[in-house]
């Protein structure tokens, strides 16, 4: 069954392509005018040669037909190519309708897509969007030339156009029945197939029962049973389809049968000349290929229809909503955690559970301990991508979900050792996102801060040199010196360092002063697997099992340690 609303929608994201529609509708129109046309010459082709035998009207008659060939064909170009940009122009707005539904779900919609998923549902966007505008473009021309054919035909025959107008929908009646029925091969016998299946499954795994009592006859024959069960019900298939089909065809002859008839008892009565039938039958071929298009349609819209239920589907999703209305008006930053608990959907486990804490203003503090999911749930429970199942969380005395989210992002910065590039150019990568706007003093001054300034000075174009993958190539600690960078224009309030110190590599790249500075007079919060060397670590919390199982001054920990 076709739902056709989902191409009702479709259809109904073309709207703002009128323009293109319209251009291409009118092409439409000429070339069914020009194809209905055709019948038209030939009759005067064939009065020329036989009645009349008039070389000058064969000559100017060719040269006509000729003309119309030249005229159909550009306008045929006109029309797919208006159709053709119109669906690339759909195509491109579903696509980045898909962009933008995917960057803003709830962040627990990305733990159910992976690249493939993703992949496909970009193939089917890219599949649909011309398929369908094809579909829509063919069918506007199949009916815009039946409907151009019928009124030549009125002009030649009444009673034949009639005739025509009466068997067309019969034809495709027939046709729709026939191939509907057979759109699922297979389907009646499916049980017996699962049956069979279910019964060889249990064959394979109680083979030492089977094999110790005797019983491999005794299962072959009941897997002959089930066998034979499929065997019945597809010889069914065969017989029901052995008849339809040439049931179709027989009443199809005895539509084209009954065509012939009444041409022939015209031409009989003198009320055809040759010419004239030669147009008719001109006409009944002309026919042909339109209404075959209009019968196949729904076929092809079904095969479809799986397609577009996966993109809208998609698409219907609820984005995260910004339920905030607060800023931060102060320029330090309290965080406090009240008795928050995470749990995890999938798991009866919570994540997370009584974490209780505060962060001063301005204080640097130290996780540790941790699993990498109850690091991810503290840092998306911060940046409030994710929402306590209980407890609450406050920024400046101030509940998290109150505070507008993009006056929460200005004001947390995180540097993790996950980097990857944002932007091909390096001064893009630095000014990224809502910094779009820095200027030039300010990244600069920020590539200094970072250290970044040792490499960036000696690339090709400076700030402005591709870094891409046919640009010039960095190395990643270049490339965390650049987010290390953009954190110094982002200039927040509250610093979350993931995982930048490691006991391999102390320091890489000398980047412990620079760090140092960034987290100068900054709320930071460093998750590390074990105590970085830092000189202005306040506290230290250690996780276990979702709960701070250790609190220590920075001062005593060096001490024990």
């Amino acid at each position: 069954m076709i739902d056709l609303q989902h191409y009702q929608r479709l259809a109904g994201k073309l709207a703002p392509y009128w323009k293109l529609l319209l251009l291409a509708l009118s092409a439409m129109l000429i070339v069914a005018a020009l194809l209905a046309l055709l019948p038209l010459l030939v009759q005067h082709m064939l009065a020329g040669a036989f009645v009349l035998q008039d070389p000058a009207l064969i000559q100017t008659t060719s040269l006509t037909m000729v003309a119309v060939f030249i005229s159909r064909a550009l306008a045929g170009y006109i029309s797919l190519y208006a159709t053709g940009k119109a669906g690339g122009k759909l195509g491109a707005d579903l696509r980045m309708e898909f962009f933008n539904k995917l960057l803003t779900l709830p962040v627990r919609c990305y733990a159910h897509f992976n690249s493939h998923q993703t992949g496909a549902l970009i193939a089917h966007i890219n599949a649909i969007t011309q398929s369908a505008t094809g579909h829509i473009a063919r069918l506007a021309q199949d009916c815009l030339t039946i409907i151009a054919l019928m009124i030549c035909t009125l002009r030649l025959n009444q009673e034949f156009a009639i005739l025509l107008l009466l068997a067309i929908p019969l034809i495709l009646l027939i046709h729709q029945m026939t191939q509907s029925r057979f759109n699922k091969p297979g389907h009646q016998h499916s049980p017996a197939a699962g049956d069979l299946t279910e019964r060889l499954a249990q064959s394979v795994a109680h083979y030492r029962k089977i094999r110790l009592d005797g019983g491999q006859q005794h299962e072959s024959q009941r897997l002959g049973k089930i066998s034979g069960a499929m065997y019945q019900a597809g010889m069914q298939q065969v017989r029901i389809r052995a008849m339809m089909i040439p049931a179709g065809q027989f009443v199809m002859m005895l539509i084209m049968l009954a065509v012939a008839y009444i041409i022939a008892l015209q031409a009989i009565n003198g009320a055809l000349g040759l010419p004239e039938t030669a147009a008719l039958i001109t006409i009944v071929l002309l026919f042909i290929l339109p209404v075959q298009r209009i019968a196949n349609l729904p076929k092809q819209l079904e095969h479809e229809q799986a397609a577009l239920e996966t993109i809208f589907a998609f698409l219907d999703q609820t984005s995260e909503q910004d339920s905030g209305t607060l800023g931060i008006p102060q320029d330090c930053a309290k965080l406090v955690f009240d008795q928050v608990r995470c749990e995890n959907g999938a798991s009866a486990k919570p994540i997370l559970n009584h974490m209780h804490f505060t962060v001063r203003p301005g204080e640097v503090v130290v996780f540790t301990g941790y699993t990498p999911e109850e690091k991810n749930a503290l840092i998306d429970l911060i940046l409030r991508l994710r929402q306590p199942a209980s407890g609450k969380i406050l920024l400046n005395d101030q509940p998290l979900p109150d505070i507008q989210l993009n006056r929460l992002y200005a004001n947390i910065a995180l540097v993790s050792t996950d980097t990857f590039l944002l932007d091909e150019k390096i001064a893009g990568n630095i000014a990224y996102g809502a910094m779009r706007c820095s200027n030039e003093a300010k990244i600069t001054a920020a590539v200094q801060a970072s250290h970044a300034i040792e490499f960036v000075r000696h690339m090709p174009e400076g700030l402005q040199t591709d870094i891409s993958s046919k640009g010039t190539a960095i190395t990643q600690h270049q490339l965390q010196q650049l987010a290390i960078a953009r954190a110094f224009v982002k200039d927040p309030h509250i610093l979350i360092l993931d995982e930048l110190f490691t006991p391999q590599e102390p320091d890489p790249g000398n980047l412990l002063p620079v760090l140092e500075k960034l987290m100068h007079n900054r709320t930071t919060l460093i998750f590390n697997p074990s105590i970085p060397p830092l000189q202005t670590i306040d506290r230290i919390f250690v996780l276990e099992n979702g709960c701070i199982a250790e609190s220590l001054r920075a001062a005593d920990s060096f001490q024990h340690n």
